[in-house]
């Protein structure tokens, strides 16, 4: 493990978006995610299936998905991650604790996850100790990830980029709008600081959509009953799911795919075309430089490139046009937009819940794009070192390793995991209030690997006790009730209609279906720059 030259990998510019493969897979997924969602918010469809049709998706970690997690506190440490050298302290104490050796050799690397911010201070410790004449002087006993919960979130907040806006609550349709409507006052502020209001709005509408898409297939209101085939009672329970997930299959081909086999065509094309503006640059280089278009001279770094082509040939790079087709009914655009990045945001959720380590690392090839769009660069490298990570850094150990553990299980069930960084950050919190007095920070360390015990003594205390929580609501708001008044919304503007000329007043939002589109800028020079040669130290190329 020590050989740095083992962990490098050439991967081409394509393999950081989804493949025609990959989305025939998404399709299979997002088919569970729509007839689950309308069984649940129709009753004549829960009526029918909701004995039958399956919780859960089954994938490669179904087995070990429902298995609870064996815990093993490793307490608290006092480090200021904003100091590079007390980082590096902390990772060679850990490493030398935690990190199996064999002969003062690194037998297998471990992983070290967190959000964004934690995941560059570790490849910035590691940049600093590149110089080192072992594996374990370089810290490479650790290779840094991000978890799934910070990625959730971080989807959610570019989502919200597009298609949230508290100047559209006079635009029917609108997330603002409906929130409105639903009086969710919890929504507000930045995502990060409250995900969990946001997400329950974004999943409310969502599960509206599909309810409105599943009547408008058989031209109904929701007033009204579906129309089931005539010998539907005497189909096998196999063929009841079969008709269902059929259908599904063909609104989402429909309102999802638009009808295509790939939505990532145009992206796709643009990436892959050395003639196109995007790539005017990067086709040009060679051992690591960039050379000039018109005499042999060679730059380390794009900018200075630039000015030499602008002032000794007078020349400028071709600048990239995104298509500024006039869009004739942003209503039903914004309205397809929405139910297609929510839903995708869902079935990241889910794959966590269901512990679904492919479905969840497959993800980051759709939030990629939408990261370069909403310019959200350092999500974007994030996604960018995921990938990278499974498709040809990392030896095929480390690989499975990455992919398979990527949650917690509290309880048991194949339904009931958790991202773990959303249990650190629970645990934090019932840290502090469970362990709460007048404690130095010398007993609050000394004492840190109790904390999860006392908690879970706490919890089951309650418990036995009968304690609960206040709820904070006089009447406890309906999901159920909720869907259904967005639903009605929804049916009454024909928001999956298209009507020329609708318009939307709030302009900040964005109306485009067919996002990945418009995603091409800056895409490929981001993907070029922050591409890992190694595991380790996984730090940008400023060249490009």
């Amino acid at each position: 493990m020590g050989n740095r030259e083992d962990q490098k990998a050439d991967i081409p510019i394509e393999t950081f978006i989804p493949s025609i493969e990959e989305q025939i897979t998404l399709m299979d997924e997002l088919v569970f995610l729509f007839a689950t969602s309308v069984i649940q918010n129709i009753p004549q469809m829960k009526t029918e299936f909701a004995n039958i049709y399956p919780t859960h998706l089954n994938h490669q970690y179904s087995a070990q998905a429902g298995e609870k997690t064996k815990q093993y506190p490793l307490g608290l440490f006092d480090t200021n991650e904003t100091k590079t050298a007390e980082v590096i302290q902390l990772l060679r104490d850990m490493q030398s604790k935690y990190v199996p050796f064999h002969n003062e050799e690194i037998v297998e690397p471990v992983f070290f996850g967190g959000d964004r911010l934690t995941d560059e201070r570790v490849q910035c410790a590691q940049q600093s100790v590149l110089n080192g004449e072992t594996a374990a002087s370089r810290l490479e006993g650790f290779v840094s990830k991000i978890e799934d919960f910070h990625r959730l979130m971080n989807f959610l907040e570019a989502i919200c980029r597009l298609t949230y806006s508290t100047e559209s609550g006079g635009d029917r349709g609108t997330v603002y709008y409906f929130r409105n409507l639903l009086n969710s006052v919890n929504v507000k502020g930045d995502v990060r600081n409250a995900y969990r209001p946001y997400k329950l709005l974004y999943y409310t509408i969502l599960d509206a959509m599909c309810c409105v898409l599943f009547f408008k297939y058989f031209n109904q209101t929701s007033k009204e009953e579906i129309p089931l085939p005539h010998d539907f009672q005497t189909f096998s329970l196999d063929g009841k799911i079969t008709w269902l997930n059929g259908i599904c299959r063909e609104i989402l081909q429909e309102y999802f795919f638009g009808s295509q086999t790939d939505i990532m065509k145009d992206l796709r094309c643009i990436l892959t075309d050395n003639s196109h503006p995007e790539n005017y640059y990067l086709t040009n280089l060679e051992n690591g430089r960039v050379q000039c278009h018109f005499c042999p001279k060679s730059y380390t770094y794009v900018g200075s490139l630039k000015v030499h082509e602008e002032k000794i040939h007078g020349a400028k790079a071709p600048k990239s046009q995104i298509s500024c087709e006039k869009l004739k009914d942003e209503v039903e655009g914004y309205c397809q937009l929405l139910f297609r990045l929510a839903l995708l945001h869902k079935n990241l959720d889910s794959a966590v819940d269901m512990a679904d380590g492919h479905r969840s690392v497959r993800s980051a090839k759709y939030e990629l794009p939408l990261y370069v769009k909403t310019n959200k660069v350092k999500y974007a490298i994030g996604s960018i070192h995921l990938v990278s990570l499974t498709e040809g850094v990392l030896n095929e150990d480390l690989k499975e390793r990455l992919i398979a553990n990527r949650s917690v299980n509290l309880q048991g069930g194949k339904n009931n995991n958790m991202a773990l960084d959303e249990y650190v950050e629970l645990l934090n919190r019932e840290s502090k209030i469970a362990c709460s007095g007048y404690q130095t920070k010398e007993s609050i360390l000394r004492h840190s690997k109790e904390f999860p015990h006392i908690v879970n003594y706490v919890k089951h205390f309650d418990v036995f006790c009968g304690v609960t929580n206040k709820k904070g609501f006089h009447n406890l708001p309906s999901y159920e009730q909720d869907v259904q008044k967005i639903v009605t919304e929804l049916q009454d503007i024909n928001a999956f209609t298209f009507v020329e000329g609708r318009k939307l007043k709030c302009k900040s939002l964005c109306a485009n279906k067919n996002i990945f589109n418009d995603c091409f800028v800056g895409f490929a020079t981001l993907v070029h720059r922050h591409t890992p040669l190694a595991a380790f130290h996984r730090l940008g190329n400023r060249t490009v």
